[in-house]
């Protein structure tokens, strides 16, 4: 299983005592694990299918502070400079950022004391949490809605944080590009988890991954350099985003991508999508309701 081969990876940079302790859980429990999240000087919490709870060195799960592993700070602080690879200076955009992607497309969310510079935020001080998410790869779980919207219109795959956008966003990938030219748009490394150029994850054999471009550009790059039919990105944020997205509809290429949203009803609300909905970028939205679980399919325009 992926998820086991992405945990091995992630578990080399995890404090020996909770190493040990996730290698001690049963094989089908550490499939089913989708948040590690280390704290300096309090319990270590997992998430495991949506079960959260803290871990014990014998690898089970508590509600009980005082039974539960703690993470020193200096724990906490090696943690970190072995997330970046020792070298904190070549990530410092993704300390800026607040995140870090691992080899295997797993992500490591930062938290601390912000270090300014002007209004914005430089980077981070005095790391005081980690939250390792675990990529999981479910090759199939798409397969039904690529199947019934028939090629045909962009996707949307809409879900609250942790409900498996980006896995199910991974395997409609997959699908496209399995069956024709697509771009892949992946400016946090978290789909294809690029490797010395070659792509950990599978993302079908005919897409061309645009790795750690920032989506507006990459979009637009895509567009001038790799005529795909499809194209795929995360995360839609930004004005600049739906207006290269935009671009790239216009010049008659399906869109493939996700945003948060907790509901239908709350993703017709977002200001940013609104151009994209009005110009039927996107037909189809997949609502998830957890672990790439689809709760709703909804044709976004009449037939």
């Amino acid at each position: 299983m992926k998820t086991l081969e992405h945990l091995k990876q992630l578990a080399e940079h995890l404090p020996m005592p909770v190493r040990r302790s996730i290698q001690g859980i049963p094989e089908a429990r550490r499939e089913r694990l989708q948040e590690i999240r280390l704290r300096a000087g309090r319990p270590v919490a997992v998430n495991e299918a949506g079960r959260i709870g803290l871990l014990t060195a014998a690898g089970e799960l508590t509600n009980d502070p005082d039974a539960a592993l703690r993470t020193t700070t200096a724990e906490l602080d090696r943690c970190f400079q072995s997330v970046m690879n020792w070298s904190v200076y070549s990530h410092e955009h993704d300390v800026a950022e607040g995140f870090v992607t691992l080899r295997g497309g797993c992500r490591v969310g930062l938290a601390g004391t912000a270090a300014h510079q002007g209004r914005g935020v430089q980077g981070i001080r005095q790391i005081s949490s980690l939250c390792f998410r675990i990529a999981g790869e479910w090759p199939g779980a798409a397969a039904r809605v690529w199947n019934e919207t028939g090629g045909a219109g962009g996707i949307l795959v809409v879900g609250p944080v942790g409900s498996g956008k980006t896995s199910y966003l991974r395997d409609l990938c997959r699908l496209s590009g399995n069956a024709r030219p697509t771009a892949l748009v992946d400016e946090r490394g978290e789909i294809g988890a690029v490797w010395r150029g070659v792509p950990q994850n599978d993302v079908g054999i005919m897409t061309d991954v645009l790795d750690g471009y920032p989506r507006a550009e990459g979009i637009v790059q895509a567009l001038r350099v790799l005529a795909p039919t499809t194209l795929v990105c995360d995360e839609i944020a930004t004005d600049a985003d739906a207006d290269a997205i935009l671009l790239a509809a216009g010049c008659g290429v399906r869109m493939l991508a996700s945003a948060h949203a907790g509901s239908i009803e709350e993703l017709l609300h977002r200001r940013v999508l609104a151009p994209l909905l009005e110009a039927d970028v996107f037909r189809w939205a997949v609502l998830l309701g957890g672990s790439g679980r689809v709760q709703t399919v909804r044709r976004l325009r009449p037939a």
